[in-house]
C-alpha cells in the first residue's frame, strides 16, 4: 500500500470517527491523513529520505512548495496539524478542546490539503518517464 492509498483509508476513518462523535480521535486521524497525502507527493520533488519515516508535516509541506505553490495558504493548517497530532493522542491538558466544531475545522483542513495534493501537485510526463525508467 502506498502513502496515498493509506491516506484514503485514514481519511475514511477520520470521517467515521467524526460522525460518531469521537472528535479527539477524528482530529488525530485527520492529522495523520494530511501527513500521508503530502508524503504521497514527495517523489515529485527533491527531499531528504528521512522525511518518509518522520511526522514532520511542516518540512514535508515545505519540500512540496519548492515546486508546487498552493493557490491557498495552507501553512496555518499544516501548523495546526503538527500541534494537534500529538495533543490528540496524548491530551494532557484539563480542557476539552476537541469539540465537534474544532474537529469540523480539521475535517475542512483535510479537504483543502487533499485538494492541493490532487489538483496542484501534478506529475508531468517527465516525472512519469523518470519514475518508470527507475523501475
Amino acid at each position: 500500500m502506498d502513502f496515498y492509498e493509506n491516506a484514503v483509508d485514514v481519511h475514511e476513518a477520520a470521517d467515521i470517527l467524526y460522525n460518531s462523535g469521537k472528535y479527539r480521535m477524528a482530529v488525530f486521524n485527520v492529522c495523520l491523513a494530511i501527513e500521508l497525502y503530502l508524503k504521497s507527493r514527495l517523489p515529485l520533488v527533491e527531499y531528504d529520505v528521512r522525511l518518509e519515516s518522520s511526522h514532520d508535516v511542516i518540512n514535508i509541506y515545505r519540500c512540496l512548495t519548492t515546486r508546487f505553490r498552493s493557490s491557498k495558504d495552507l501553512t496555518p493548517m499544516i501548523n495546526m496539524c503538527r500541534k494537534y497530532y500529538n495533543e490528540s493522542r496524548y491530551p494532557y491538558n484539563g480542557k476539552d478542546v476537541f469539540t465537534g466544531e474544532f474537529a469540523a475545522d480539521f475535517i475542512g483542513y483535510l479537504a483543502d490539503i487533499k485538494n492541493y495534493v490532487d489538483n496542484e501537485c501534478i506529475a508531468t510526463l517527465d516525472d512519469l518517464k523518470t519514475k518508470f525508467e527507475k523501475a
